[in-house]
């Protein structure tokens, strides 16, 4: 029984990261929103374009030597694995696959055989959704759009700001290896009425400046949210990497995107 309810849950985790996933396509365009709030786990590259000017304070600590540069260049081809927790959706932690190249994508959990797979065809993209513990197998299509425009889980989770490292609430604490890369660790806190609300632990990718791990804890150190990269390859993956036979599966149609 025990077993079942795990199980369970890691299928409505996984569902739940299938919908992060179809609405980070959908929003990737949305550049121009400025959030300064500073309850925020980390600093998200989109919503801080314009950060120098969103009031954040100068870190006297932030120099040359403590920050980063931000290269989205992995974003075009990857492969990569990394676990995911959040406290608000299970307590389970999982583990997430993704890849992408010039015309595929593909996001899958080994712990529970869910995935879904996108792949370009004649200027739309089919989408296909697979979580077999619920018999869901579910083609749709996102019309008018391309591999390249897909802004992934990963790629959301993980995406900061270069202005980080000169916010008042944050600071360099030293370097450090993460899964065989080097990164610069960092800790931001958030406060009300002088009491600290919640700390984060960002440890930033050396080479390419993304939030290749992060703990999020709330007032009472309890863990909230944590992700990590374990692997990740830049450059590599061909779009015949990523196919999977369908055949083994019947498909109902969903709806357009």
């Amino acid at each position: 029984m025990e077993k079942n309810m795990k199980n369970r849950s890691l299928i409505f985790f996984g569902m739940i990261l299938f919908a992060v996933m179809i609405f980070a396509f959908s929003s990737c365009t949305n550049k121009n929103d400025i959030d300064t709030t500073s309850d925020y786990s980390y600093i998200s590259q989109d919503d801080l374009t314009n950060a120098g000017s969103s009031g954040a304070e100068n870190n006297p600590s932030s120099d040359k030597t403590n920050s980063f540069i931000v290269d989205t260049s992995w974003q075009k081809n990857y492969s990569a694995e990394y676990k995911y927790f959040d406290a608000a959706a299970s307590k389970e932690t999982v583990t997430i696959k993704e890849m992408k190249s010039k015309a595929s994508f593909s996001a899958s959990y080994p712990d529970s055989g869910n995935f879904i797979y996108y792949t370009e065809n004649d200027g739309d993209i089919d989408c296909y959704t697979v979580i077999p513990a619920e018999k869901q197998y579910i083609h749709s299509v996102i019309e008018n759009q391309s591999i390249d425009g897909i802004s992934s889980t990963l790629m959301k989770l993980t995406g900061v700001s270069e202005e980080l490292p000169k916010l008042a609430n944050v600071l360099y604490m030293n370097d450090e290896e993460i899964s065989g890369r080097s990164c610069k660790k960092y800790i931001q806190r958030a406060y009300t009425d002088g009491e600290v609300t919640e700390t984060v632990y960002i440890w930033i990718d050396s080479e390419f400046g993304f939030a290749l791990k992060c703990e999020d804890y709330n007032a009472d150190n309890e863990l909230k949210t944590y992700w990590e990269v374990m692997l990740l390859s830049v450059g590599t993956v061909e779009d015949k990497d990523i196919a999977i036979d369908l055949s083994a599966y019947s498909f109902t149609e969903g709806e357009a995107q």
